[in-house]
């Protein structure tokens, strides 16, 4: 009986993954809910801006499932190339609520922003926290604005892993047979004490990835050569070489540094965009902001089986240097 009902119960979820594969949609809402009943006729009457939000550590993963509507780096990354590629949109706004993440993504993410600001205008606001990767993504936006008490910075890298080989040798008796081409192919390992020149090695590639940091917000922030009349903080070189060095600061402090260039929230962010994009287009049009990478799926009518699936997991206590370990981070814990 027990066999037969449990039966059902997967029979009966597996019906509804399929109906969500056909009813998966993706489409554009108006940022501003009181705005979502605009006909087509008014929005045409508006320079439209794309809404692109970046929410939790940045890494190279799948897009939302059916039981999740986190908006992930993935999705980002391909939401910003759809915007680039739309006529309709005439700038963006990226909103970063990220503590940072794996370096490629963040460059990934970087090097897409750079390309859409060569033709439309992008502002980066940061939410609670847009630290290490999530700040490096926001330095390739024309203008930075963050609230006051945002937690910004930790600029630096972070390469981690665990280090258990006295667990099992020394209390288990386990020894952890490796063979190898090369005497550094296990680097990394927790099973064994990481040598000296294998740390030297680690130390490079993070210094590296550290020297590429510094080089992105140079090219973003320092080396910045636009025709925008809206206010902008210059960040110094010395300011630069001083404050990376992992620390944090607040949205306040930020833009007494010159790290950001105005504190202020959504409402900020829609006024400089709108500027900058009448100046860009030399349109007097007013913008209208549309949310563009939310994706809404057959979940949305079953949001309640979120919570109810919504059990502690693993990944939900490890710090994030742990889930993504034994690569150079971008990342603030």
């Amino acid at each position: 009986m027990k066999a037969s009902l449990i039966s059902k119960i997967i029979l009966c979820l597996c019906i509804i993954c399929l109906i969500s594969g056909f009813f998966t949609i993706d489409r554009h809402k108006n940022y501003e809910e009181e705005n979502t009943k605009t006909s087509k006729n008014i929005l045409s009457h508006t320079n439209k801006i794309a809404v692109i939000e970046l929410d939790g550590a940045i890494a190279t993963t799948a897009d939302s499932n059916f039981f999740s509507k986190e908006t992930n780096a993935s999705n980002m990354l391909k939401s910003l190339k759809a915007a680039k590629d739309d006529n309709e949109i005439k700038g963006i706004i990226v909103k970063i609520n990220s503590p940072g993440g794996t370096v490629a993504m963040s460059q990934n993410i970087y090097n897409q922003i750079i390309k859409i600001r060569k033709t439309k205008p992008v502002i980066a606001v940061l939410d609670d926290v847009a630290a290490s990767g999530g700040y490096y993504i926001a330095c390739a936006a024309d203008r930075i604005i963050a609230q006051e008490g945002t937690l910004t910075g930790s600029i630096g890298v972070i390469f981690s892993f665990m280090d258990y080989h006295d667990l099992l040798i020394k209390k288990l008796a386990v020894n952890q047979v490796v063979i190898k081409s090369g005497k550094y192919k296990d680097i990394g390992s927790g099973s064994r004490e990481m040598l000296p020149e294998e740390r030297k090695l680690m130390q490079d590639i993070i210094d590296d990835s550290y020297n590429q940091f510094l080089d992105a917000i140079r090219m973003g922030r320092i080396n910045r050569n636009d025709s925008y009349t809206t206010e902008k903080s210059l960040l110094k070189e010395e300011t630069l070489v001083k404050y990376a060095d992992g620390r944090v600061f607040t949205g306040k402090q930020a833009k007494q540094l010159g790290f950001v260039d105005q504190t202020g929230d959504m409402d900020s962010a829609k006024a400089i965009v709108e500027k900058m994009v009448q100046e860009k287009y030399n349109s007097k049009l007013p913008v209208k902001l549309i949310q563009y990478n939310k994706k809404y799926t057959f979940n949305d009518y079953f949001s309640g089986m979120t919570e109810y699936n919504s059990g502690l997991k693993l990944t939900d206590i490890l710090p994030s240097s742990l889930i993504l370990s034994r690569k150079p981070l971008y990342l603030w814990e």
